[in-house]
């Protein structure tokens, strides 16, 4: 019985933010994803001026900015996705 106390349930997930609280992570992740943006570009711009083994070795150890602009472009489409469902579904249930 107190193993289920800090278990989540299932509804847990249909319960929407606030949306002045979306639309604050939505103007962050957009402005996270025009920084990003523009490291891709320099990150671009910098391995066309290098031969690829000179490239490879100058970037080891360094964030790589297409993965993070990839990830950091999904998890704003999961969470806004996820909220445009869930208030669709609270319209037509509740």
């Amino acid at each position: 019985m107190l193993l289920n106390l800090n278990k989540s349930s299932w509804a847990n997930s249909l319960k929407l933010d606030d949306y002045t609280d979306q639309q604050a992570k939505n103007v962050e992740s957009l402005k996270s994803l025009a920084k990003l943006s523009g490291q891709y570009n320099k990150w671009i711009q910098d391995e066309t001026k290098k031969s690829t083994e000179e490239f490879l070795v100058a970037s080891v150890g360094k964030m790589n900015p297409k993965t993070h602009l990839g990830k950091e472009t999904d998890e704003a489409l999961v969470e806004n996705v996820m909220n445009s469902l869930g208030t669709m579904l609270n319209t037509v249930v509740f």
